[in-house]
């Protein structure tokens, strides 16, 4: 079902993360060559672990977030700590989204982003988001030491660059921060890849 967006919306908000790239922590892991066994310990370690947001969350210095992960198991250090090196590896920008920025430019609509991401990752994948550049702005995580669904984050974004909720579309793979979202009046809409197409008649 192709999503409807209001009829007086002039605003864009996109999370980043799953909606703009695609986030391939397992691909990347698997490209170290390491075991099966050892990829399973460092994606307990890393990716799948509750720390995991900590980095996002710009509370931690990207030594201590190492750590953390380090700590979670000490026996994989070595394998923690080179996976660590290249995660910006992982960040792998869909091929639809110029084209999708576009299909908003043509109706002079303005672009933001809003999303969960920490200072490291940024710097190791800042090359593969340099469509940002092209945005009218947006807010990190890890910049503003909070997280979605916080609804502090949102008031930021929306306060920063007189955003008006209700003529503002916002998408983002996760339901509580869709939901966030909606309690500031904006059109909360739960992406899945097909969107992009669809809206554009692909």
């Amino acid at each position: 079902m192709i999503p409807e967006l209001r009829e007086n919306t002039n605003t864009v908000i996109f999370d980043i993360g799953n909606v703009l790239i695609y986030f391939a922590w397992k691909e990347y892991l698997e490209s170290l060559g390491f075991s099966e066994e050892t990829n399973k310990h460092v994606a307990d370690a890393m990716f799948c672990n509750k720390d995991w947001d900590a980095g996002d969350s710009g509370l931690v210095t990207t030594e201590e977030w190492l750590e953390l992960f380090i700590e979670n198991d000490p026996a994989y250090e070595k394998e923690i700590r080179t996976t660590f090196a290249g995660f910006g590896a992982s960040i792998v920008p869909f091929p639809f989204i110029e084209e999708w920025f576009a299909y908003f430019r043509e109706k002079g609509m303005k672009l933001y982003y809003l999303s969960n991401y920490s200072d490291e990752m940024f710097r190791q994948s800042e090359e593969k988001l340099a469509f940002l550049k092209s945005f009218d702005g947006g807010v990190f995580s890890w910049q503003e030491k909070c997280m979605k669904p916080d609804s502090k984050i949102y008031q930021i974004l929306l306060d920063r660059y007189n955003i008006d909720p209700k003529h503002t579309v916002f998408f983002d793979d996760r339901v509580a921060n869709v939901e966030a979202a909606e309690k500031f009046g904006i059109q909360g809409i739960l992406f899945h890849t097909d969107i992009p197409l669809q809206m554009m008649g692909k």
